[in-house]
C-alpha cells in the first residue's frame, strides 16, 4: 500500500462520519528553523580528505524564516481536537568562511558542478507539508486553554545551494551547486515524510476568536533541506552513492482561530 494511499485512508477514518463535532478554521504565520541533520554521516570522499582536510562540511549559519499555515479544525471533546493542515515553510542559511568540498560535487548525478569556486555559500529551502494534527487541551473551558501536540504527514521540499555572491553565478564563473524544485531546476520536489510533537495555547477573546500559538521540533525526512544533498563513499566499489537523511526543525506558529460554530457533516437531527 503506498503512502498517498494510506493517508486517504486515514482522512476517511477520522473525518469520514462526523456527528456534531464543532468546526473550526486556523489560519497563521509560522517561523521555521533548520536545526542540524541527524543520522550517521557521510563516508567522505579520499580526494576531499587530500584538497580540504578537516575542512568538510563547513558550518552555516541558520537564519528564522517566515511561512505560512492554514487548518481544518474538529473538536471531538473538550479534550480533543485534530486537524487537518497545510503548511509553507521555508529555511535558509550562509557560510562566512570559504567553503569546502563535498561528496555530491564529485558524483556522476552533478556532472555540472566543474566550476565549483571556494567561496561562501548559502542555502534556500522550503516545505509544502500536509499534516493530520491531534492536541489534547490541558484546561479546557478557560480563557487559556494550553496543550500539546502531535503531527505527522507528508513534505514536498525543494532546495538551492548557491554562492552568497551571486555575481559568481550572474557572470558565468560559477554555476547554482544544488538545485532541485527550483526555478534554477527541472527537477520536482523531493517527498518526504513529516513527523512532530510540540505544545502551545489557545488565548480566548471572544466566542468565536481565539489567538493560537505554540512551538514544535520536527524532522523531515530529507537530506537537502541545508541545500546539500548526502552521498556516502563505497570503498569497495570506489563510487558515491545516494544515502538518505533527516532534518530536524524547530517551529514557532501564531494565528487566529475562528469557530465556525457549525458541525461538520450531519448531526442526529439531520440539521448543520
Amino acid at each position: 500500500m503506498n503512502l498517498k494511499l494510506k493517508l486517504t485512508l486515514i482522512i476517511a477514518v477520522l473525518y469520514g462520519n462526523v456527528f456534531g463535532q464543532d468546526l473550526k478554521l486556523r489560519i497563521g504565520t509560522n517561523f521555521g528553523k533548520f536545526s542540524k541533520e541527524i543520522g550517521q554521516e557521510e563516508v567522505i570522499h579520499p580526494y576531499i580528505n587530500i584538497m580540504s582536510p578537516d575542512r568538510y562540511g563547513v558550518d552555516f549559519t541558520s537564519d528564522m524564516n517566515m511561512g505560512f499555515e492554514s487548518e481544518l479544525m474538529l473538536q471531538w471533546t473538550p479534550n480533543i481536537e485534530t486537524g487537518i493542515e497545510f503548511r509553507y515553510s521555508q529555511f535558509s542559511g550562509n557560510s562566512d568562511t570559504l567553503t569546502s568540498y563535498y561528496n555530491f560535487l564529485f558524483s556522476e548525478d552533478w556532472p555540472d558542478n566543474d566550476r565549483f569556486v571556494n567561496a561562501p555559500l548559502v542555502y534556500q529551502s522550503s516545505a509544502m507539508s500536509f499534516l493530520l494534527n491531534f492536541r489534547y487541551y490541558l484546561a479546557p473551558g478557560g480563557n487559556i486553554n494550553p496543550f500539546i501536540k502531535l503531527s505527522g504527514g507528508v513534505s514536498m521540499v525543494g532546495a538551492e545551494l548557491n554562492y552568497k555572491d551571486r555575481s559568481l553565478w550572474e557572470e558565468g564563473e560559477a554555476g547554482v551547486l544544488f538545485s532541485a524544485g527550483t526555478e534554477n531546476s527541472s527537477d520536482s520536489r523531493k517527498t518526504a515524510l513529516y513527523y512532530g510533537a510540540g505544545a502551545g495555547f489557545n488565548f480566548k477573546i471572544s466566542d468565536q476568536v481565539s489567538i493560537y500559538l505554540d512551538g514544535s521540533a520536527s524532522v523531515i525526512g530529507s537530506d537537502i533541506i541545508n541545500g546539500i544533498p548526502n552521498y556516502d563513499y563505497i570503498t569497495a566499489d570506489q563510487m558515491l552513492k545516494p544515502v538518505d537523511g533527516k532534518s530536524l526543525l524547530y517551529t514557532f506558529s501564531i494565528g487566529l482561530v475562528f469557530d465556525t460554530g457549525k458541525n461538520l457533516g450531519l448531526s442526529k437531527g439531520g440539521a448543520t
